[in-house]
Parts: C-alpha cells; sequence; structure tokens
C-alpha cells in the first residue's frame, strides 16, 4: 500500500517528470537571457543602452552580495555601500598614486577585506535590529572618514580620473567584463547557498540557539557569510568606480545602502534573480524617469509600496509562485501517464475498482 501510494505522488507531463521539466524550462529560460544579453552590443542599441545595462549590472551585483546576507542568513546590512565605497577608494588612490590597474585591484579588494572584517568582528554577535544598527553605524563612520581624509579621499571634492585597464578601454568590452563578472559571482553565491555551508547558514537564520546546542558556532558562520558578501561588495564597487572613473563620499551615503535593500525586495528576498530585476527598476526610474519627473523618488516609493501590498515575495517571488499556482495539476492522473497502475487480476483491490465502475454505469 505504501509503495502505492509514494507512486501516485509522482506526476509526470509528456513522460518526464515535473520537477525535472519545471528545472528544463528555468535553465532553458536562464539560458535565452543570457544569449540576450551577450548579443545585446551586436543588437543596434547605442552606447547609451550598453552603458545603462552595465550600470544595472553593477548594481545588482551589488545588491546580490545584500541578497545573499538577508536571504541565507536572516542579516539585513545597512552598510554595505561602505564596503563598496571602500573597494572604490581602494582603487582611486591606487590610481592617483600612479598605479597602474593591477595594483589598484590589490589596493580595492585588500580595503574591502580589511572593511568586511572589521563590519563581521563588530555585527557576528547581534542580530535582528541590532545588526541593522551596527552595519548602519560603520557606514556612517566610513562616509564620515571619506570626508575628513581630504588628503588620501580628496574630501567633498573625490578622487576623479581614475583609469580602468586598456584593454577594457571601450564601453563594449567593459560591458563584457561586468556581464561576465554578475554571472559568475551569482553562480558563485548560488553554489555557495545549495552547499552545507548554506544550509548551516540557513539553520542559523532560522534558530540560533538549536544551531548552538547542536554544537555549531554561530558566530563564526555569520562572520564567514559576511566576508563572503563582502568580497561581492568590494567587487562591484571596484567596477562601479571603473566605469564612472570617479568616487565621492555620496558612494558611502545611507541612501545607497537603502537602496540596496529596495532593491532586494523589489526583486525577491532569496531569489536569484531578485537583485537583477530590483536593480534594473531603480536604476531605470533613478536615471531614465527622472529626465522627465522631478519627483522620481516618489514613483520609486510608490513602486515599492505597491510591491509590498500585492507581490510579498518580490517581482521575481511572487512570478515564480504565480507560475507554479498555473503549472498545479490534479494529483489523479490517467493509468499511463503517471497514475497507480492497475491492480492485478482477483485481488481486492481489483474487485473493488470492478464494483465500482459497476456502479457508475
Amino acid at each position: 500500500m505504501s509503495n502505492r501510494i509514494v507512486e501516485t505522488k509522482t506526476v509526470r507531463t509528456f513522460g518526464i517528470p515535473r520537477n525535472s521539466r519545471a528545472m528544463t524550462i528555468n535553465l532553458v529560460l536562464l539560458g535565452a537571457l543570457l544569449v540576450l544579453a551577450i548579443a545585446l552590443p551586436y543588437l543596434g542599441v547605442s552606447g547609451f543602452a550598453v552603458s545603462l545595462t552595465s550600470t544595472i549590472l553593477i548594481a545588482a551585483t551589488l545588491a546580490s552580495s545584500v541578497n545573499f546576507l538577508a536571504g541565507q542568513g536572516g542579516m539585513v546590512s545597512l552598510g554595505h555601500a561602505g564596503i563598496a565605497a571602500a573597494a572604490a577608494y581602494g582603487a582611486g588612490w591606487a590610481s592617483r598614486q600612479g598605479f597602474d590597474p593591477g595594483m589598484q585591484v590589490v589596493f580595492a579588494l585588500g580595503l574591502t577585506l580589511f572593511v568586511s572584517l572589521v563590519y563581521g568582528l563588530l555585527s557576528m554577535r547581534t542580530n535582528g535590529i541590532y545588526f541593522l544598527m551596527v552595519t548602519l553605524a560603520v557606514g556612517m563612520l566610513i562616509y564620515g572618514l571619506a570626508f575628513r581624509l581630504s588628503s588620501v579621499t580628496g574630501g567633498e571634492n573625490g578622487i576623479s580620473g581614475i583609469q580602468r585597464p586598456e584593454w577594457m578601454a571601450s564601453y563594449w568590452m567593459f560591458y563584457y567584463v561586468v556581464l561576465g563578472a554578475f554571472v559568475v559571482l551569482t553562480a558563485a553565491l548560488w553554489v555557495v547557498g545549495n552547499s552545507p555551508f548554506g544550509a548551516s547558514l540557513r539553520g542559523v537564520r532560522d534558530s540560533e540557539s538549536r544551531m548552538r546546542s547542536l554544537g555549531y558556532s554561530v558566530a563564526s558562520y555569520k562572520l564567514s557569510a559576511f566576508m563572503i558578501s563582502g568580497t561581492v561588495a568590494g567587487l562591484a564597487g571596484l567596477l562601479s568606480v571603473w566605469h564612472t572613473h570617479f568616487v565621492s563620499p555620496s558612494s558611502a551615503g545611507v541612501d545607497r545602502s537603502v537602496h540596496l535593500i529596495v532593491m532586494v525586495i523589489l526583486g525577491g528576498i532569496g531569489t536569484l534573480l531578485g537583485p537583477l530585476i530590483g536593480a534594473a527598476v531603480v536604476v531605470l526610474v533613478e536615471t531614465v524617469l527622472s529626465s522627465y519627473v522631478d519627483r522620481w523618488p516618489t514613483v520609486l516609493g510608490l513602486i515599492f509600496i505597491l510591491v509590498i501590498l500585492f507581490a510579498r515575495a518580490g517581482i521575481a517571488g511572487s512570478t515564480r509562485k504565480l507560475v507554479n499556482r498555473l503549472r498545479r495539476r490534479p494529483t489523479s492522473a490517467p493509468p499511463g501517464d503517471g497514475g497507480p497502475p492497475p491492480e492485478p487480476p482477483g485481488s481486492d483491490a481489483s474487485h473493488t475498482q470492478q464494483a465500482r465502475r459497476e456502479d457508475l454505469s
């Protein structure tokens, strides 16, 4: 009887299990989206459109670092713009001293690891609102240092003229670098999230006391997660400063960190493409719509409210739920299409089925 019950739960479509078919469809859609992104510079679009897409991808990469912490570890950070700004200032200072782009990468990653470690050490024993406030405080500290250390950061004027490597000087080549970085970093975060480390991190998110009772070092997992997330944020900051050739204290502002959280919530916390969707909405509103509407923050706020009210799982998460609901079919399926096999003649179940047919007739 138990074997027959298990078999009735296997739903097939055209001979393919539904889970496998859904995964195949998702892979095909992701592949089509990647092909479209690769072909973008050859579709006759303007250089501005390609550059705008680079901005969206960089913002999505930075939002992915926030999404990893919030989705896997339940840690919402209000200071990730400060980590990205630290990496940008590291590259900017190296450029100001006449170092080549290779040394810019070294200084940017060095400052990224140091700042991420400071963030992690100060916040690893906190959670909830306290974690939020600690990351906010450290972010404001970086913002203040960017103003005060004018001999290093240029103060309010910032650092300009930061050049990226010559081989990616053209806008389309830099676009491919940004696209490759986004794909690789997103895939890396997905792999980490689906690894045993990611499962343990979700356990910490759900119940820290239970994980402690099982012998896990909760603080170590939080610190490791912050280092991973901070490294991705630093790489996004490096790409950003190479894109704009400029960095100023506003890059570390609290409003930048708030925009990252808005991107994550709009797209869907814990989803794969949620940061990309949220970044596209925010960047397009801030860059394109602001040319026509002076009060574009109000428009962005209205979009945010509508998503919170009618799509609480975010755009990507709610779309996935809607598709799954439309795909849902009755568990009973006809024989030969994944339904229960007919009982052998002469068995009690066979007589019962025959009696039901006679009653129906």
